[in-house]
């Protein structure tokens, strides 16, 4: 038992490092001044917000049915739609951005906040599937079936049947979704052209010049949202399901 704390005590104390280095670096009240009394800065919170906002939302319109599909159907081909599926894993995410871009180019979406929302869903699309599936695996038709025998349409079925049993699995590949959208930054700068201004590509010229004190807050600034986001999902996702269960209208 002895050993077990020691080693706790010490993934802890790593863990916890550099935040450390953060709070140091970042205990200058001119630097907190400095960064947000720049109109950028807000500019780059609000464009970060959206494009992982609305790559979510793709996440969950095309996600989930295909996480339906594939978690319980089996069809010619459904290996390599998997394995497409995890193409974006596999291969570099430079050498998808560069392929993408090209494509972008010709259709006008290059320079544009639709072409890097379509670039993060690209990115993190295998993520929410490959979750969502874990969920639809906890959940047997015969569940459905009965809601189906009992009369209930299709979007009732969802969410009083299916939606309870696949929620956490929706919550951790929605988290994965918002995490790994606000670590974008080289395909980000590719597809936006360095016109679309996220907080990673604002945060990185202060870290690789050396001010790393306005580095720390962008990063402090970097993880608050994060956590904010990931926090209003849960709740979201909860909220929709105990409005349906007591009856209440969504919308």
């Amino acid at each position: 038992m002895k050993k077990m704390k020691i080693l706790y005590i010490v993934v802890m104390i790593l863990f916890l490092l550099p935040f450390g280095a953060l709070i140091m670096e970042s205990l200058r009240p001119d630097t907190w001044l400095y960064v947000y009394t720049d109109v950028k800065t807000y500019r780059a919170i609000a464009t970060t917000i959206i494009v992982a906002v609305a790559t979510l939302a793709l996440n969950i319109a095309i996600g989930t049915p295909a996480a339906s599909v594939l978690a319980r159907r089996e069809f010619r081909g459904k290996r390599l739609v998997e394995l497409i599926i995890l193409l974006p894993l596999i291969i570099p995410s430079f050498v998808t951005s560069m392929g993408i871009y090209f494509t972008f180019i010709k259709l006008g979406l290059s320079e544009t906040m639709l072409g890097v929302i379509l670039i993060h869903t690209v990115l993190t699309l295998p993520y929410y599937i490959r979750s969502t599936i874990v969920g639809y695996g906890t959940l047997g038709e015969g569940y459905e079936m009965m809601g189906r025998i009992m009369g209930a349409n299709g979007l009732k079925r969802f969410f009083y049947i299916t939606l309870p049993h696949i929620m956490p699995a929706v919550i951790a590949g929605g988290s994965l979704v918002i995490i790994v959208s606000f670590a974008q930054y080289l395909n980000t700068l590719i597809i936006g052209g360095g016109r679309i201004i996220t907080v990673p590509i604002l945060m990185f010229p202060y870290i690789s010049s050396g001010d790393m004190g306005a580095g720390a807050v962008y990063s402090f600034s970097y993880i608050t949202i994060n956590f904010l986001l990931i926090f209003l999902l849960e709740r979201s996702v909860k909220g929709i399901y105990n409005k349906k269960m007591s009856g209440e209208k969504i919308w």
